[in-house]
């Protein structure tokens, strides 16, 4: 077997990599980990992946590239070997009802082809399976009829006004036809009489009605198929598509029976394309679009496609429902019962089923119905190339353990952990081989249990011959990796190097490693002495029913450090951020700038009254503007702006605190608006985005950057980690308070510049922490908290838990939906939800302190837990014994 030339990065400087070589093996899984802010992203994603990015477009013509992003080199000597590649990174899920987890993960676009290509149509109004018809179908159809009967081809027009006669059968007439059938009905038994003449000796009926005009007379079995199909040809170019066959036959039922000069015909009408015989109703021949409820040909016109229509909730518009109110809330639309397509869509099945009806079913079952579907020989070999990528996806999604979710689940409805390894299977799922793969924190959201699941998908990923590089936080990818290199010691500055490289097993075993003493229990969070006991009261929710809670009854103890967890699916999320928050806000008489939902169904919620205030701390983006950043959110910018204000050049210049505001005009560069950055609309490629040329970035005029404080510009300081910008500003006590709740949430590594919008969830929702810990609230507080430690590594965990210890010491109250095993093991109370997902979850398998928990052995995060406390005493034992050897020894 041929050795793959290593990965080769040679003197990185990316970020806060500090001259970094790196050797990575091809064809294996590789982890980077470190504390938050090392430098593991920085070398994954911002030197490896960008540099595979820049070589793939430099790939292509010089036309081409015209069109695109010139994409900077990383800045590193040399960086070679590095194969096509592909990122998945923590994006944060789309807030679109639109964007389901068949769209997200491409099956839908399978599908649409599928159904376009292979799908059966039926009659919107009859139900009749519809088959397209053509010259030759029609021809073949007439071969049918028995040796010797005769047949009339011709094509139906309707009778011409009486002043129009001669008209009509001088330009027939001039066109080659010699006969017509004139038709009439009777009143009696609804018969249709015909007769049929020449064109010249019709008698056209004055009332109007239906004329046949012949195209051939032609014998079943006598005449010449090649007559036969030309006639057909002729019949159908005449009647704009559709033609009339009349065969004489006394086997006729009584709609298709018609009576030509006194004896029984069977006439039979046939269209091009798609067209129901029974009722005359054309049909729309199946196109991909038509399939698509984001596109107006396949959306049903009631709901564009949404599948609901909205209506007046009476409980947000009135909150004081004891007053007379007709309450109303998003429904199902009824024209399309929800399923968002036209009722042409709708009619064209596979396999007894329309395309809604895929849609609707769960993940695993859907995998199920499409593995045993049975097509005929040329379906199979149209459907084969689209089956297997819809398959593989479906695949994906049931191995990572979200086999319960329907495909027609808006994504904005899922947890975290849901959503990730949605986000995960459009490229995963893929079947490409001699890949990179980088995955930046794929476990993100993830249970354990769930995190050693997606572990096995990613190595069969490996196994095809890819390699793959994911930057990690958890214990179960880092161990189950085959090489892990290990960025330190620290962040910012005091990172950017690399302090190991190897097999998991020696990282273990590395002592002052920040990773390997966690993983060898070498470290630990949280011990049963110092728990705080579940005495100062609590919230009682009765009857909790929504989604898949089966009518729960949960006490939420106040006071102390309290978490919810299970598997993915278990239903944390709807008991905590759809049930109890806006019960408790409802409760609480809790105003928001915010349309609220209101709770998920429950019978009542007791003990509100010990608390004054509830704070729901989630993962959604703090703003979607590029101008806020962290310390504009913490409203420490003011006492910057006001620093630089105050200095002597700033004075001689006549610069104000408002000059160092890149939001307004005035000391901004007006090129960019403060940004730092152009856009370029790119019309039908999506835009780029380009360092101003003016200002280079530093997003300030020339003369506002000639101040300095400490011998540093403002553009500067906003370029500081926070960590950094802590110490640079000693001595300033209202600016460091601030910077210091940002310190405590673990956001040390991010830029005090850093725009917003481009923090991950987990980092958004520390900086919402940091805010509420900088206004310093007052009066006893429930904080509701979902995934906290995302993004964290474990050492920063600590920082995140004494942050909660400061908040519980003055009062106040701290719930989170968690998976994170030291944090839980640092939790005062747990309640494990499961025992599975969806129908399999929704209840409480156990609750308690993390002991207590550890003791469950229904409960998944109870087995997970017994094995931390197993290895942490094992790891303590050892220690003692280590430090019993070392006082025996004899001193020299």
């Amino acid at each position: 077997m041929t050795m793959l030339a290593p990965i080769s990065v040679r003197g990185a400087r990316t970020h806060n990599l500090d001259e970094v070589d790196l050797d990575l093996p091809r064809g294996k899984l590789i982890v980077f980990c470190g504390v938050s802010g090392s430098g593991k992203t920085s070398m994954a994603i911002d030197t490896i992946h960008a540099e595979g990015q820049r070589r793939y477009i430099e790939s292509f013509s010089a036309y081409t590239r015209q069109f695109l992003q010139q994409l900077d080199k990383p800045d590193a000597d040399r960086i070679d070997g590095v194969p096509p590649t592909i990122a998945v990174t923590r994006a944060a899920p789309s807030r679109s009802s639109r964007t389901t987890v068949a769209t997200a993960t491409d099956v839908a676009d399978f599908l649409r082809i599928f159904f376009a290509r292979v799908g059966q149509p039926h009659c919107v109004q009859c139900g009749v399976p519809l088959h397209p018809e053509s010259p030759e179908s029609i021809a073949s159809h007439t071969a049918t009829y028995p040796e010797g009967t005769r047949l009339l081809v011709a094509f139906a027009t309707d009778c011409p006004a009486p002043k129009d006669n001669e008209a009509w059968r001088a330009e027939w007439r001039e066109a080659g036809f010699v006969r017509v059938v004139t038709l009439n009905q009777m009143a009696l038994n609804h018969r249709v009489l015909g007769q049929m003449t020449t064109i010249e000796e019709a008698e056209i009926p004055e009332e109007g009605g239906e004329l046949l005009l012949v195209v051939d007379r032609l014998v079943a079995g006598r005449s010449e198929p090649s007559r036969i199909q030309e006639s057909i040809e002729t019949a159908l170019d005449r009647g704009d598509g559709a033609c009339v066959v009349v065969a004489q036959t006394e086997e006729t039922t009584a709609s298709e029976r018609i009576d030509i000069d006194g004896r029984p015909w069977l006439r039979r009408d046939y269209h091009l394309g798609l067209h129901c015989a029974v009722c005359n109703l054309p049909a729309t021949s199946p196109e991909p679009r038509l399939f698509d409820f984001n596109s107006p040909l396949g959306a049903c016109s009631a709901c564009e496609g949404s599948g609901a229509v909205s209506e007046i909730d009476g409980k947000l518009v009135v909150p004081d429902d004891s007053k007379s109110l007709r309450n109303g809330a998003i429904a199902s639309c009824p024209a399309c019962a929800g399923a968002r397509l036209r009722p042409e869509a709708l009619a064209v099945q596979i396999g007894g089923q329309p395309l809604p009806g895929i849609y609707t079913m769960a993940v695993r079952d859907a995998q199920t119905w499409f593995e045993q579907l049975s097509l005929n020989a040329t379906q199979t070999e149209v459907a084969r190339p689209l089956l297997a990528d819809v398959v593989s996806r479906l695949r994906f999604l049931v191995e990572v353990g979200v086999g319960y979710l329907t495909l027609d689940r808006s994504l904005r409805t899922l947890s975290t952990g849901e959503a990730q390894r949605v986000a995960m299977t459009a490229t995963l799922g893929s079947n490409l081989v001699d890949m990179l793969y980088v995955l930046d924190e794929p476990t993100t959201g993830l249970h354990r249990t769930d995190s050693a699941t997606l572990l096995g998908s990613i190595k069969k990923l490996r196994d095809r011959g890819n390699t793959v590089l994911m930057v990690e936080h958890e214990e179960t990818l880092i161990t189950g990796s085959d090489h892990v290199v290990e960025f330190g010691p620290q962040a910012g500055t005091a990172g950017g190097q690399i302090i190991f490289q190897g097999s998991p097993s020696e990282l273990r075993s590395t002592k002052g490693s920040p990773t390997g003493d966690w993983l060898g229990s070498r470290r630990i969070l949280g011990s049963a002495e110092n728990r705080r006991p579940a005495t100062s009261g609590q919230l009682r929710l009765v009857g909790a029913s929504g989604n898949n809670l089966q009518n729960l009854e949960v006490e939420f103890p106040l006071g102390l450090f309290a978490a919810v967890t299970g598997v993915s699916g278990a239903g944390k999320s709807t008991l905590v951020r759809q049930t109890l928050y806006p019960a408790l806000a409802e409760k609480l008489h809790k105003t928001s700038s915010q349309p609220k939902a209101p709770a998920f169904a429950h019978d009542d919620l007791l003990g509100a009254g010990q608390l004054e205030d509830v704070v729901l701390i989630d993962q959604s983006p703090v703003t979607r503007s590029s101008r806020s950043n962290p310390v504009t959110y913490v409203k420490a910018f003011d006492s910057i702006r006001n620093l630089f204000a105050d200095q002597p050049e700033a004075s001689l210049r006549g610069l104000t605190a408002s000059a160092f505001s890149f939001n307004v005009e005035g000391g901004r560069c007006e090129r960019c608006a403060g940004t730092g950055q152009i856009e370029v609309d790119m019309q039908f490629l999506a835009d780029v985005t380009m360092t101003c040329g003016d200002c280079q970035g530093a997003r300030y005029r020339p003369e506002v950057l000639e101040v300095h404080y400490r011998g540093t510009t403002l553009s500067e300081v906003l370029e500081m980690t926070i960590s950094d910008a802590f110490r640079f500003f000693r001595g300033e006590a209202k600016l460091q308070a601030k910077l210091k709740c940002l310190l405590d949430v673990g956001l040390h590594y991010i830029r005090l510049g850093q725009p917003a919008s481009t923090l991950s969830g987990g980092e958004s929702q520390r900086l919402k922490l940091a805010s509420y810990l900088s206004a310093k609230r007052r009066g006893r507080t429930l904080f509701l908290l979902d995934e906290p430690s995302a993004g964290l590594h474990f050492s920063d965990v600590v920082q995140l838990v004494d942050c909660f210890d400061a908040l519980i010491e003055v009062g106040h109250s701290v719930l989170v939906v968690e998976h994170n095993v030291p944090l839980l093991m640092a939790a005062d109370y747990l309640i494990d939800l499961g025992p599975g997902a969806s129908e399999k979850g929704g209840q409480i398998v156990a609750k308690g302190t993390p002991e207590e928990i550890a003791r469950c052995e229904e409960s998944s995060t109870g087995r997970v837990l017994a094995r931390s406390l197993e290895r942490q005493a094992q790891a303590a034992a050892e220690a003692r014994q280590a430090e019993a050897r070392q006082q025996e020894e004899p001193l020299d």
